[in-house]
């Protein structure tokens, strides 16, 4: 009997020290497991943020490429020509693109003959002001689209803006697009005191592609100037959020200059490490520095150790307590806590595999709109642009038959780029950072009618309001939902379309009506689901994508989204908008003669 407590003892402390140590292991086993976790975190966070701003850089060089092949392809440019051909771009996802320009070279002598020249073909108001003394050729800013509020005079000399004349020169000799080094825009030099931050160019040569044009000939530049600060924020929002602060920088020989910086409220986290891919772009490299927040580790749980150390001290109590009361089962309590140990180590080898595989489907998620941005978008532009320059090129030459197939081609290519536009806007719209500003929706539709849609159509706007909201993504609500009105509606007759908007309670209400094929009342709710067609449209083009977006931009904005059947046939699309406006803002600010 003397001998028990000596047994006893020793057996309770060899649990204890089991016990303890096992406990121990989890816990550091958990904290290593979250500090591999946060690192990968922040390393496939960076790699998101250069995927996003390289896709949304080759997404311009693609636009200003195309464009400068289809004014190539002009007999003869003129002003009306340049406004038609660079229409698109407005509708076009294009953050921090300020406008599109025309520059052609002259020297001193010639200025007089260049001003007339472009007078003639439509620039009436042109006024060539030679920069510099001593500076020659010039390079004439001749022909400008401004896609923002500020005007766009013509007549400006970029010569002795050494950044502008480096990318127009390289942009030449190499016949490519070339991204500029960092400069104050020049319809920004006047704002420089307001802290505006510096902006680039994309520069794409224009060589003559009609024979009627003399082919070959270099006819000039055409040149889209982006803000800084805007593209990055659009390219980076959805990526870094508030978790990563992330800095786009131009690097040359020697020289380091700051494009523009996003910076989320969240503060940054300087336990993980700063992390600065490059992008090698022609004349410089984008250095990307990405430095992850404390938001970036939201998703650890802080009482993790804690809930683990009790469990492995309520565990350690437990077996003491049956080691005391059975001595005698002194082997089967250890094969106990050996088994509780190995599951608890299972349970974490399951976790870690979960997350894996969870990391690697959003990754593959992520990298899914990338691949219709760049992979489809691009070969299906030059697709497009060859059928066109055959059809040009070739004329009447062609039998009815080619003339047929290549009708066919041309057709098919723009419903592939059409499902493409979808699939990205899509893609986009449940992710894209929304910039609440102040929205007159009555010049937005104003706008869109004045663009023209896929055929002819009677289109009354009446009175709508100003409202809070993204401009780009309300503005392809109101896209989407007129295009299908006009383009829905039986072809012998003329479509008709009727916009218009009151408050309702606390919120606006906004109805667009139409006399179409209209949506049985058995799909009304299921036609906003992806892919989804309402019966009877089967003989229309359409990706099914159309409606989806909307129910999506229009979900985000606060709103809400219905369909009732049109009294005078067709369907009366009803959108509602919560009675807000931006922070800072009042109904009063906009201009009433604007409303």
């Amino acid at each position: 009997m003397g001998r028990r407590p000596g047994r006893s003892s020793v057996a309770l402390l060899a649990v204890f020290l089991i016990s303890l140590t096992s406990t121990v292991s989890v816990v550091a086993a958990l904290r290593r497991g979250d500090d591999r976790l946060v690192e990968q975190k922040a390393d496939q966070q960076a790699q998101a943020v250069v995927r996003a701003i390289a896709t949304q850089a080759r997404r311009y060089n693609e636009h200003l490429a195309q464009l400068a092949a289809s004014l190539g392809a002009q007999s003869q440019l003129e002003s009306s020509e340049f406004a038609a051909t660079t229409a698109p771009l407005r509708g076009a996802v294009l953050p921090g693109v300020t406008g599109v320009a025309y520059v052609v070279p002259a020297e001193t002598s010639q200025v007089s003959v260049v001003q007339a020249y472009w007078r003639a073909r439509g620039v009436t108001d042109l006024r060539l002001v030679p920069a510099g003394s001593g500076t020659s050729p010039h390079l004439f800013l001749v022909i400008r689209q401004s896609f923002d509020d500020d005007p766009a005079l013509p007549g400006a000399d970029l010569s002795v803006v050494p950044e502008a004349v480096e990318a127009l020169r390289a942009a030449r000799e190499l016949r490519q697009v070339i991204t500029s080094r960092p400069y104050l825009l020049l319809k920004d030099a006047d704002r420089a005191e307001e802290g505006m931050e510096p902006g680039f160019v994309l520069a794409a040569p224009v060589f003559a592609t009609s024979p009627a044009a003399e082919n070959g000939r270099f006819r000039g530049w055409v040149l889209l100037g982006v803000r800084g600060g805007e593209f990055l924020e659009q390219a980076v929002a959805a990526d870094a959020g508030q978790s990563a602060a992330v800095e786009l920088a131009s690097v040359t020989v020697g020289d380091r200059k700051i494009m523009a910086r996003w910076q989320p409220a969240s503060r940054i986290d300087a336990r993980v490490a700063t992390r600065r891919p490059t992008i090698d772009v022609p004349l410089s490299t984008w250095q990307i520095t990405v430095a992850p927040t404390v938001a970036l580790l939201a998703h650890r749980n802080p009482s993790a150790d804690v809930v683990a150390m009790l469990i492995g001290t309520f565990i350690t109590l437990l077996l003491m307590a049956l080691t005391a009361a059975l001595v005698t089962s002194r082997e089967r309590a250890l094969r106990q806590v050996a088994a509780a140990t190995a599951v608890l180590h299972a349970d974490i080898r399951r976790r870690e595999e979960v997350e894996a595989q969870l990391r690697r489907r959003k990754a593959e998620l992520k990298g899914f709109a990338g691949i219709v941005a760049h992979d489809l978008r691009g070969p299906l532009a030059r697709i497009s642009g060859y059928i066109d320059f055959l059809s040009d090129d070739l004329g009447s030459g062609l039998d009815d038959q080619n003339r047929d197939f290549l009708d066919r081609a041309g057709k098919a290519a723009r419903q592939m780029s059409t499902l493409v536009d979808d699939l990205l806007g899509f893609s986009i719209a449940d992710n894209q950072r929304i910039t609440e500003r102040q929205v007159d929706l009555k010049r937005l539709v104003d706008d869109l009618v004045s663009e023209g849609f896929s055929r002819p159509a009677s289109i009354e706007v009446g009175s709508l309001p100003v409202i809070g909201g993204d401009e780009t993504l309300l503005r392809q609500v109101f896209a989407n939902l007129i295009g299908n009105a006009v383009k829905y509606t039986d072809p012998d007759d003329e479509p008709w379309v009727r916009v218009s908007g009151r408050q309702d309670g606390d919120q606006w209400r906004i109805d667009i009506e139409d006399h179409g094929i209209g949506i049985p009342d058995r799909e009304k709710e299921t036609v906003f689901t992806a892919f989804t067609r309402a019966d009877g449209s089967e003989g229309y083009p359409g990706t099914g994508l159309g409606l989806a977006i909307v129910h999506r931009i229009v979900e985000r904005h606060g709103g809400d989204v219905r369909i009732s059947d049109n009294p005078g046939g067709g369907s009366r699309f009803h959108l509602t908008f919560p009675l807000r406006i931006p922070a800072g803002l009042s109904q009063l600010d906009a201009d009433p003669a604007e409303r």
